[in-house]
């Protein structure tokens, strides 16, 4: 059960950079760009989190799971908070 469930995340990261890159590509946005490279982070790290558990449970991919997660994170917050501070000028 726990691999359909890792999978589905991974897939809906992926889905999710799919549908704001195709955003991007149809009327460019620095958010929608931000958002999908913070998206692609988030299905990078689900993709290391199904390899960790899953496929190597012996090895220990924590580390490289929350580095990209906090990259996908520090990516999402800068692009909100630059987008906020350019509409309040």
């Amino acid at each position: 059960m726990a691999f359909f469930v890792y999978a589905l995340c991974a897939l809906t990261s992926l889905v999710c950079f799919g549908l704001l890159f195709r955003q991007h590509r149809r009327a460019p946005s620095r958010l929608a760009l931000r958002s999908s490279a913070a998206f692609l982070c988030f299905a990078v790290a689900n993709i290391i989190l199904f390899i960790d558990l899953v496929v190597l449970p012996q090895m220990d991919l924590k580390f490289w799971r929350n580095f990209a997660n906090l990259v996908g994170g520090l990516i999402l917050l800068f692009a909100l908070t630059s987008e906020r501070e350019r509409r309040s000028r």
